[in-house]
């Protein structure tokens, strides 16, 4: 039980789940794979590896894990940052250019595996505050306010990639806030059409098991 308490207080850096989430990780003796040469069976080792990167990045954290027969839910504090991920050290082609992030959205989970409660952060990309919503509750909240144990969905945006279907920052002389209506139809699939191969990536932060 102590252990236990230990690991949910624990914190870590969004960084360090992309560094455990592309390690390189030796395969157990019943997973060995014969190899076609010499067709004795070899101990391999695996590593994912991110390729390309998407305008609209979603990063899925893992919130919860099983046991044997006991789910439970991971409270781990995943600091991430607000502006300027750069995931350039995380990508196989490191020649590609734009590799910084902004952070626009948080989807957070309150509650437990028997039953909980969906709230969100977002970034108003007209006056660049952010606005907590719950519900039909809507209020503003400060920036050191938006990461919390909560976070379990963070969307971020390419730094020099503004989408059609987004309102601009004024800040950066963008186009103007869409009318009503407008791309309404297209804007729901650009998070999976557009997100390329990390559209549902989910990180591993120092837990292992099931995914929720």
């Amino acid at each position: 039980m102590q252990q236990q308490a230990h690991q949910q207080q624990h914190s870590c850096t969004l960084d360090e789940c992309f560094q455990l989430y592309t390690k390189e990780e030796q395969l157990a003796p019943d997973d060995a794979w014969r190899c076609p040469h010499c067709q004795v069976l070899q101990q391999g080792v695996v590593k994912l590896s991110l390729w390309t990167l998407p305008d609209i990045l979603i990063i899925h954290l893992k919130r919860f894990r099983q046991v044997g027969e006991r789910r439970t839910k991971l409270s781990t504090l995943v600091r991430f940052p607000l502006r300027g991920l750069n995931m350039a050290p995380h990508v196989a082609k490191r020649s590609q250019l734009d590799s910084l992030y902004d952070l626009y959205a948080v989807c957070n989970h309150h509650g437990s595996m028997q039953g909980g409660h969906y709230t969100a952060y977002c970034r108003n990309s007209l006056d660049g505050r952010w606005y907590s919503y719950d519900d039909s509750a809507v209020e503003p909240v400060l920036e050191d306010e938006v990461s919390t144990r909560g976070a379990y969905i963070l969307f971020y945006q390419r730094r020099n990639v503004i989408p059609s279907w987004s309102a601009s920052s004024s800040v950066q002389g963008g186009p103007a806030p869409l009318s009503q209506g407008e791309g309404k139809d297209n804007s729901h699939g650009l998070f999976t059409e557009r997100s390329g191969s990390l559209a549902r990536t989910q990180i591993n932060h120092k837990a292992q098991g099931h995914t929720h």
